[in-house]
């Protein structure tokens, strides 16, 4: 089975989120680990990460995760490039197992600006 959603954010909120994950990957940190090292419930950050949710890092999320990482400064968290958009829409395709029941792939067709 496959479904295809549309959904609007921020480029900013989208391209952090994909920026923790990117670092939380390379230092090997499950999305519970890092959660449970931020003070917060462990499913927080696989709810963050789900492209569904609507779950967002705040701004005081990014002081829980700068010390979660072991940055000394927060601006050694925020090392990524400034978002080129304001808000964007963003199309998915999800392909889910015979039963429905579970996500077995997520593609990213497009992203475009609003």
């Amino acid at each position: 089975m496959e479904k295809t959603f549309v959904f609007e954010t921020t480029q900013f909120d989208y391209d952090f989120i994909n920026h923790i994950k990117r670092l939380r990957m390379e230092k090997e940190i499950s999305q519970e680990k890092l959660s449970l090292k931020m003070g917060l419930t462990k499913s927080f950050v696989g709810n963050v990460e789900n492209i569904k949710e609507n779950h967002k890092y705040s701004t005081r999320h990014i002081a829980l995760l700068a010390k979660a990482f072991g940055f000394i400064k927060i601006s050694e968290l925020m090392n990524f490039p400034t978002p080129e958009n304001d808000k964007i829409r963003i199309t998915v395709k999800q392909i889910y197992n015979e039963t429905g029941t579970r996500i077995v792939d997520s593609e990213i067709l497009k992203i475009e600006p609003i």
